[in-house]
């Protein structure tokens, strides 16, 4: 009996091991070829379509949370109000946040407790803004080496997400192929030095009259 119970134990350690490279493995290709294979972020919901590689999830704005994040970068891109204003701003469109329900491991239909429902914060007001998703670019765990856009259009164009997010971080879009470039500073802010390659004789070469 009890070498039964071992190997029953692992032949069930086994195929939970396969189910999940199964499962993940599919996550993980899908997510590189633009699809959505989690829950949807706020802003958006899930919805599935037919594709050639059969019924897959794609992002579509959601008909109220959408106007929020949409006005966060309307906003920061005016440049007339500052980041707790805007944070007023959103909070009085009716802002809150998704609500999380936390249930009993014994009893499922129990809930123990809530999570969420709250107002925009300053904090939350910067996450929402960087984050490329709302521009159309899928940067999950699985694509941060090769960004592309997804499947979805985005809340925002490319433009106005890089507008907002001042040079904090910037999409670049070139010959079909996305780049993320973060902490990009402006070419007058940035520390030339003395040696500059368009003068290389600068303090070499001197004027005979004045030196």
């Amino acid at each position: 009996t009890k070498k039964a119970e071992m190997l029953e134990a692992e032949r069930a350690k086994d195929e939970m091991r396969d189910i999940m490279s199964r499962m993940i493995g599919a996550e993980v290709r899908y997510a590189r070829m633009g699809y959505w294979v989690r829950k949807p972020p706020m802003g958006f919901v899930n919805e599935k379509i037919e594709t050639p590689n059969g019924k897959r999830t794609i992002l579509k704005a959601h008909p109220i949370e959408s106007t929020w994040i949409a006005k966060m970068f309307e906003l920061r891109c005016r440049g007339t109000l500052s980041d707790h204003q805007i944070v007023e701003e959103v909070n009085n469109l009716g802002f809150k946040s998704r609500v999380m329900y936390f249930r009993d491991h014994h009893d499922k239909s129990k809930i123990i407790k809530t999570k969420g429902g709250k107002p925009l914060k300053i904090k939350g007001l910067w996450s929402y803004l960087k984050n490329p998703l709302y521009a159309g670019i899928n940067l999950v765990n699985w694509t941060k080496e090769n960004p592309h856009k997804g499947k979805f259009g985005g809340l925002v164009s490319i433009d106005m997400f890089n507008k907002a997010n001042r040079g904090k971080i910037t999409i670049i879009e070139e010959n079909g192929e996305i780049k993320i470039d973060r902490n990009v500073q402006a070419r007058y802010q940035i520390k030339k030095g003395v040696r500059n390659p368009d003068f290389p004789y600068k303090r070499i070469v001197l004027c005979p009259c004045c030196d």
